[in-house]
Protein backbone atom coordinates (compact mmCIF):
# COMPACT_ATOMS: atom_id res chain seq x y z
CA UNK A 1 0.00 0.00 0.00
CA UNK A 2 1.80 3.26 -1.11
CA UNK A 3 1.34 7.18 -0.36
CA UNK A 4 -2.40 6.96 -2.58
CA UNK A 5 -3.92 4.71 0.10
CA UNK A 6 -3.93 7.31 2.78
CA UNK A 7 -6.71 9.32 1.68
CA UNK A 8 -9.27 6.99 1.23
CA UNK A 9 -10.73 5.54 4.19
CA UNK A 10 -12.50 2.02 4.23
CA UNK A 11 -16.20 1.40 5.62
CA UNK A 12 -18.28 -2.16 5.57
CA UNK A 13 -19.70 -0.62 2.57
CA UNK A 14 -16.66 -0.78 0.85
CA UNK A 15 -15.52 -4.59 2.31
CA UNK A 16 -19.87 -5.05 0.88
CA UNK A 17 -19.14 -3.68 -2.31
CA UNK A 18 -16.03 -5.76 -2.83
CA UNK A 19 -17.37 -8.81 -1.65
CA UNK A 20 -20.08 -8.78 -4.24
CA UNK A 21 -17.78 -7.51 -7.15
CA UNK A 22 -15.30 -10.45 -6.46
CA UNK A 23 -18.29 -12.79 -6.18
CA UNK A 24 -19.84 -11.36 -9.80
CA UNK A 25 -16.01 -11.81 -11.08
CA UNK A 26 -15.86 -15.07 -10.19
CA UNK A 27 -18.87 -16.55 -10.92
CA UNK A 28 -20.22 -14.39 -14.13
CA UNK A 29 -23.42 -13.12 -11.56
CA UNK A 30 -25.30 -10.40 -11.92
CA UNK A 31 -24.29 -9.60 -8.31
CA UNK A 32 -22.32 -7.33 -8.18
CA UNK A 33 -21.07 -4.24 -5.95
CA UNK A 34 -23.93 -1.98 -7.17
CA UNK A 35 -26.40 -4.28 -6.71
CA UNK A 36 -26.06 -5.71 -3.30
CA UNK A 37 -25.74 -2.04 -2.12
CA UNK A 38 -28.87 -1.64 -3.53
CA UNK A 39 -30.41 -4.93 -2.25
CA UNK A 40 -29.30 -4.26 1.63
CA UNK A 41 -31.04 -0.39 0.79
CA UNK A 42 -34.19 -1.62 -0.14
CA UNK A 43 -34.79 -4.49 2.49
CA UNK A 44 -32.62 -3.59 4.75
CA UNK A 45 -33.92 0.37 5.49
CA UNK A 46 -36.16 1.63 2.46
CA UNK A 47 -39.33 -1.49 2.90
CA UNK A 48 -38.83 -1.35 6.14
CA UNK A 49 -38.43 2.03 7.79
CA UNK A 50 -38.98 4.05 4.95
CA UNK A 51 -42.46 3.13 3.57
CA UNK A 52 -44.09 3.38 7.01
CA UNK A 53 -42.76 6.27 7.80
CA UNK A 54 -43.40 8.36 4.45
CA UNK A 55 -46.97 7.31 4.46
CA UNK A 56 -47.82 7.81 7.86
CA UNK A 57 -46.41 11.83 8.15
CA UNK A 58 -46.80 12.45 4.44
CA UNK A 59 -49.86 11.99 1.75
CA UNK A 60 -49.27 8.83 -0.47
CA UNK A 61 -48.16 10.37 -3.94
CA UNK A 62 -45.56 12.84 -1.70
CA UNK A 63 -44.37 9.46 -0.10
CA UNK A 64 -44.12 7.65 -2.92
CA UNK A 65 -41.91 10.33 -4.51
CA UNK A 66 -39.72 10.49 -1.59
CA UNK A 67 -39.51 6.67 -1.90
CA UNK A 68 -38.35 6.49 -5.82
CA UNK A 69 -35.83 9.11 -4.64
CA UNK A 70 -34.52 6.98 -1.60
CA UNK A 71 -34.50 4.18 -4.24
CA UNK A 72 -31.83 6.20 -6.81
CA UNK A 73 -29.54 6.56 -3.40
CA UNK A 74 -27.58 3.73 -3.75
CA UNK A 75 -26.86 4.59 -7.46
CA UNK A 76 -26.10 7.47 -6.71
CA UNK A 77 -23.62 6.95 -4.28
CA UNK A 78 -21.82 3.80 -6.14
CA UNK A 79 -21.37 6.48 -8.80
CA UNK A 80 -19.78 9.17 -7.27
CA UNK A 81 -17.53 6.54 -4.43
CA UNK A 82 -16.12 3.49 -6.72
CA UNK A 83 -14.20 5.98 -9.30
CA UNK A 84 -11.49 3.61 -10.96
CA UNK A 85 -8.80 4.86 -8.31
CA UNK A 86 -10.76 4.22 -5.85
CA UNK A 87 -12.15 0.40 -6.84
CA UNK A 88 -7.84 0.15 -7.63
CA UNK A 89 -7.33 0.64 -3.55
CA UNK A 90 -9.92 -1.44 -2.60
CA UNK A 91 -9.15 -4.14 -4.46
CA UNK A 92 -5.45 -3.39 -3.19
CA UNK A 93 -6.76 -3.54 0.41
CA UNK A 94 -8.65 -6.41 0.53
CA UNK A 95 -6.26 -8.54 -1.87
CA UNK A 96 -5.55 -11.20 0.92
CA UNK A 97 -9.42 -12.43 1.14
CA UNK A 98 -10.36 -15.62 1.06
CA UNK A 99 -13.90 -17.57 1.24
CA UNK A 100 -15.86 -14.75 -0.99
CA UNK A 101 -19.31 -16.92 -1.20
CA UNK A 102 -18.73 -17.24 3.15
CA UNK A 103 -18.53 -13.56 3.79
CA UNK A 104 -20.92 -12.87 0.79
CA UNK A 105 -23.64 -15.31 3.00
CA UNK A 106 -22.63 -13.39 5.92
CA UNK A 107 -23.42 -10.09 4.60
CA UNK A 108 -26.58 -11.07 3.11
CA UNK A 109 -28.05 -12.86 6.38
CA UNK A 110 -26.88 -9.65 8.06
CA UNK A 111 -29.21 -8.19 5.67
CA UNK A 112 -32.30 -10.09 6.12
CA UNK A 113 -31.46 -9.93 9.83
CA UNK A 114 -32.04 -6.13 9.78
CA UNK A 115 -34.59 -6.34 7.50
CA UNK A 116 -37.00 -8.47 10.30
CA UNK A 117 -35.53 -6.64 12.79
CA UNK A 118 -36.97 -3.22 11.67
CA UNK A 119 -40.41 -4.92 10.71
CA UNK A 120 -40.56 -5.80 13.84
CA UNK A 121 -39.59 -2.93 15.39
CA UNK A 122 -41.80 -0.85 13.40
CA UNK A 123 -44.92 -3.28 14.10
CA UNK A 124 -44.36 -3.14 17.66
CA UNK A 125 -44.28 0.78 17.59
CA UNK A 126 -47.38 0.52 15.63
CA UNK A 127 -46.09 2.08 11.98
CA UNK A 128 -47.14 -0.83 10.83
CA UNK A 129 -50.38 -2.85 11.58
CA UNK A 130 -52.70 -5.55 10.87
CA UNK A 131 -55.92 -4.31 9.22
Amino acid sequence: MGKNNRKYRFCFIDYMWYVAEKWSEREHSNLNGRMLLFLCWLFAITIPLGIPLMFRFFSWIVALVIVMLFCLLPSIFCKLRYTAGHRKVISEHYRNMKHIGRRLAEILLISIALAVGNAVLMFYLGFIYRA
